[in-house]
Formats: C-alpha cells, structure tokens, sequence
C-alpha cells in the first residue's frame, strides 16, 4: 500500500478490498495505523479488518487471518550493463583502491623478503651499491612482474633459497591473481553483470543496502553481510541506480513498484527465494466476518481484473 499525490491510499491491498466491499455490499471507512499496534488495535475493537498483515506464526495467536491473496518473495535489485562513464568512475571507488592497496602490500612483502635473502649475493639485480629503499623496490618490481607473468628477465634470483622463494611466489601468485582479478572486476563492474548474483556469498563483496527494521536486514545481518541500513526505499533505489550502492535488498512486489513507477530508475530485480512475505487481511479472533470475507477473496482473485491490478502495481521487471 501507499499514499498517491493526492494523498490517497492506494496499492493491491486497497483495490482488493475495494472489490471486496463490493462484492459483498459493505460500507467502510479507512482509519490509519501503526503497525507496532495493528494487532492490538483489532483486538480492541478499534478496526475490524486490517488490509495488509505480514502473516506470521508469532501474530496467528493474538488474530484470526483471512485466506492469503500474495505471496511476495525477497528480491534484489541491481544496476544493469555500465557505461564507460560509470567505469571510470568505478576505479575511485573505495573498494577498488583498497583491494590495489592490499595487493601493493603483498608485494611489498614478498619483495622484501626476496631483496634480504639476495643482496649480498646478487648485487646486480637487488644488492650492490643500492640502498635498501632501492633494494626492496627492486624485489616490489620483481614481484610485480613475476605474479603478472610479464617476465622481463631483467631480475631473477640466484640463490638456493631465493629461487625456493621465487618458486612458491610463483604458484601462490596464480591463486592470488585469480581471485584478485575477480574481486577487481567486482569492485569495477559492480553488480552489472548480466549474470544472477549467487546469495549470499556475491553480497558478501558488494555494497548492499537494506531498510531498516525489515526482513531482509534481518537476513542479512542472520547471514553476516555486512549493509548499510536506509529509511527509504526509493532513496535506496536511486543510490544503486547511481552506483554508489551495488544493490538493495526488499519485497519483490515494492521493488517493481518504485522502478516501474520512476523512469529515472534502470535497474534488474532478481528473485531471492528466501523468507517469502505472505499476504492476509487481518481479523478479530471468531469474527463472523471470515467466512464471508474468505469466500469473496477467493472469488476476486481468480479474476482476469485481479491479475490486471497485479500487473499494474508489481509488473514483474526482472
């Protein structure tokens, strides 16, 4: 449900009660409340039916729920294909110059350790009348290029456990350069690839974002990824619309909603089948409304009408 510009409420919930009133001859009047006390309010009698409950088995005790009309999935939603513009951009990012300064300090490790074990027996590639600053940027430089696999030949090892040194740096730099090569692509392309994101282990590289107090924040702080919490969808949307979030985590159906409704949104919504939302109007505990309610839902939700308003408010923009 939302609020129109004109402050009106409107979404599947209100058009399917709407239909139901209908169907059913019932007059009504919509009365706001807060969800913290939604529940209570029913079984104050201060409402008679809430429109959109979050069915779960902690508030199936304290209320009586109708037949479930929706079941929303958690989606995520990402930026599409980048252009050269938000490439370059990219390589600003925090991410991409932390994983460059933690290659730089690999290197500088490695080469280090290689300058100490040869200078006093290869003066012309690492010893000699350098100084130790110029001896240990002579082992970063052979580093560098022997994890590159450019091989310049212009330095080598000659001792026995230089070459050791140089033989393990070699096997352990094709494991660092495959995994640093992806979390360089990563960190440049974001989530632009066209390819599905594997949850949760992608986000665990990404920036991801989520709303507060909802259960996908729940699932990601259950699942030990790190997230920056928004008050706002739509304001989250447009951070990973202009990249400065990789993506955001929410309902399918709110997601589709606010990108089909903003053209200025490009974005992907790619279903997560996990901690679905199921969708039931609430009720008083043995409201002789139920029976008659459920029987109307049933009947508006085969509707070819029903399966309009669904395509209207959540068209499914994956």
């Amino acid at each position: 449900m939302f609020k129109d510009n004109k402050g009106n409420w409107d979404g599947i919930s209100i058009r399917l009660w709407r239909n139901v009133a209908d169907d059913l001859n019932y007059s009504f009047d919509f009365l706001e409340i807060d969800p913290e006390i939604a529940n209570s309010s029913l079984k104050d009698k201060q409402v008679d039916i809430l429109l959109l409950s979050d069915l779960n088995t902690k508030e199936d005790s304290l209320v009586d729920f109708s037949h479930i009309y929706y079941t929303a999935n958690m989606g995520a939603a990402t930026s599409p294909a980048m252009d050269l513009g938000a490439i370059i951009k990219s390589f600003f990012s925090k991410r991409f110059w932390i994983i460059v300064l933690v290659l730089s300090v690999l290197l500088l490790i490695i080469g280090t350790i290689m300058y100490f074990v040869e200078r006093r027996s290869n003066d012309e590639n690492f010893g000699g009348e350098r100084s130790i600053i110029k001896g240990i940027g002579s082992g970063f430089w052979w580093a560098g290029v022997t994890m590159t696999t450019i091989r310049y030949g212009d330095k080598a090892p000659v001792t026995f456990w230089g070459r050791v040194i140089a033989l393990f740096w070699m096997l352990i730099a094709m494991a660092v350069t495959a995994v640093l090569t992806a979390s360089l692509v990563s960190a440049v392309m974001g989530s632009s690839s066209s390819k599905k994101l594997a949850i949760p282990t992608d986000l665990k590289d990404m920036e991801v974002l989520a709303l507060q107090e909802s259960k996908a924040s729940a699932y990601l702080e259950e699942e030990r990824v790190s997230f920056q919490k928004v008050s706002d969808l739509k304001n989250g949307l447009q951070l990973v619309n202009s990249r400065k979030a990789d993506v955001i985590l929410h309902n399918i159906p709110q997601l589709n909603y606010y990108i089909n409704s903003d053209a200025a949104l490009s974005l992907r919504v790619q279903p997560i089948l996990l901690n679905p939302r199921l969708y039931a109007m609430g009720i008083r505990n043995n409201s002789k409304l139920r029976e008659d309610l459920n029987r109307s839902i049933l009947k508006v939700i085969q509707t070819s009408q029903w399966q309009r308003e669904l395509d209207r408010f959540i068209p499914d923009k994956r």
